[in-house]
């Protein structure tokens, strides 16, 4: 009976590695309605158990649920023909929306081939900008300079992502630029009126929040600095549980012991971060993706 098992497991191993996958296959029919919350703990979290192959990680999960029979046959053959097991597939059809921070990772990933994104993973983001500017009665005016960019022209954010037609998730990146000027209570409430604005152009969007980073320990601008950024992180939390919002907590994966950003991952010592830390952004976003998939 163990020599049988052991033939079935190394057979569907096989399967997995001659099965093609694909990042723009149907999402699974099975994967949940609801989206991870990743809570603020407060701690530096460590790096070393993130995720670095999600396709090799994916593969391995399968294998064993269906040798320990917590899968059947029939969602053993759904989860690999879903074109899920991949290490981009669940960022497939989707669009980050951000300031300068996400500028940033869409750099890294334009130069990183085990990066999260696709050819059909977009980016609407720009330098400077803001929750507060993008929902702005000048935003198309006073503020032009530092709205995203889509189809050639400035335009609301809500407008450009409801022209993205492969577009059903959306991960969204703001808090630097606006809490120069806002309360954590009114980022978050800013926040929330872009999202409302965007969903309400795009009704079917899956949304997820990505933390707002932590900066340098010495980092004082206004309302912007790390005990303010924790406090704006947690209200972003409770914002993601009442809404059905996913919540991705890079933040912790990024900090040390004095909840400031660690140096090593510091690209100008005050907020911007470099290629090191992007790696973190793009571990755990394939963690997250890994407990997306498999809940």
């Amino acid at each position: 009976m163990k020599k049988y098992t052991n033939s079935v497991i190394v057979l569907f191993v096989c399967m997995l590695i001659l099965t093609p996958s694909t990042v723009y296959a149907e999402e699974m029919a099975y994967m949940p309605s609801f989206s991870i919350i990743q809570p603020i703990t407060g701690a530096a979290l460590p790096n070393e158990n993130l995720t670095e192959s999600l396709e090799a990680r994916l593969n391995l999960y399968l294998v064993d649920s269906y040798a320990n029979g917590s899968i059947d046959d029939q969602e053993f053959n759904d989860f690999v023909s879903s074109g899920m097991i991949s290490e981009n597939a669940f960022f497939a059809n989707s669009v980050f929306v951000g300031d300068s921070l996400t500028v940033g990772f869409k750099d890294y990933c334009r130069t990183h081939r085990d990066s999260i994104a696709s050819d059909t993973t977009h980016f609407l983001a720009r330098v400077s900008c803001s929750a507060k500017a993008a929902i702005s009665r000048n935003a198309l005016t006073t503020h032009a300079n530092i709205m995203p960019i889509y189809d050639g022209k400035v335009q609301y954010i809500e407008d450009s992502v409801s022209q993205m037609s492969d577009v059903s998730k959306m991960f969204i990146c703001y808090g630097m630029n606006d809490l120069t000027g806002s309360t954590p209570k009114q980022f978050v409430a800013d926040l929330q009126t872009l999202i409302d604005r965007i969903v309400a152009k795009s009704p079917d969007l899956q949304v997820y929040v990505i933390s707002i980073p932590c900066v340098m320990a010495d980092v004082d601008n206004g309302w912007l600095n790390n005990k303010n950024i924790q406090e704006a992180n947690i209200l972003l939390q409770d914002a993601c549980a009442q809404n059905g919002w996913g919540f991705i907590n890079i933040t912790e994966h990024l900090m040390g012991s004095d909840n400031a950003i660690r140096p090593e991952y510091s690209a100008d010592k005050y907020v911007h971060e470099n290629s090191r830390a992007y790696k973190i952004w793009n571990s755990v976003l394939k963690d997250y993706a890994f407990m997306e998939i498999t809940k």
